[in-house]
């Protein structure tokens, strides 16, 4: 297994009914525009490479987590110019980012001491198409600006692709535009893939409930 990236990601997820709507319209950006977010919807609170016996640690540690649960609404899509990347990412956005943050600083404080001395494969490769040369080790690296974001991914299309219509995105996704949805819990994914791998797989998943 020596020849295997492993990553954490840390999320929120929805209920069947709102997943499913979300999924939707995801599979339309794969379909009808090549989007490459092809994962189940949710909000990323937590993603980095760790190795297999930093997974225990860490899900030991935040069934400690003591935060409050917190209720939040879905806001319109927008799209968001990414010309570092050559692709307009298609969004939608969330109320109450002060709570999100608040819980990402919670659970980043928990979780970074266990992550691997290696940084991800993709952090790399962006690093490297921006010039930057890195040898993969994370001692070696300035220490990355916490851009925390929360939203959920529709889809990315590149520039000298057609544009999706975003007044249509919206009207596809307007029965659930200011639903209220609960944060009570959050996901653990534990995810590997051997060297040559493009995908990686689920080993395993842990539910986390938020305690007072």
């Amino acid at each position: 297994m020596e020849n295997t990236e492993f990553e954490i990601s840390i999320r929120v997820i929805f209920s069947d009914q709102i997943r499913e709507i979300l999924k939707r319209e995801k599979v339309r950006f794969v379909r009808e525009y090549g989007s490459s977010y092809k994962s189940e919807p949710h909000i990323t609170l937590y993603l980095d490479r760790y190795e297999k016996e930093g997974l225990r640690k860490v899900i030991e540690d935040l069934q400690k987590l003591r935060f409050e649960p917190f209720t939040f609404s879905l806001l319109s899509p927008s799209v968001r110019i990414e010309t570092d990347r050559h692709q307009n990412l298609y969004v939608m956005d969330v109320s109450d980012r002060e709570k999100f943050s608040r819980l990402h600083d919670e659970v980043s404080r928990i979780a970074i001491p266990y992550r691997s001395f290696l940084l991800r494969e993709k952090t790399r490769c962006r690093l490297e198409q921006q010039g930057i040369q890195t040898d993969g080790m994370r001692v070696n690296m300035p220490e990355e600006i916490d851009d925390f974001d929360p939203h959920i991914t529709l889809g990315e299309i590149d520039f000298d692709k057609p544009q999706a219509e975003i007044t249509e995105v919206r009207n596809n996704l307007k029965q659930i535009q200011g639903e209220k949805i609960t944060v009570s819990s959050i996901e653990v994914f534990f995810y590997g893939k051997e060297t040559g791998e493009e995908k990686f797989k689920l080993i395993e998943r842990v539910s986390i409930s938020l305690q007072h």
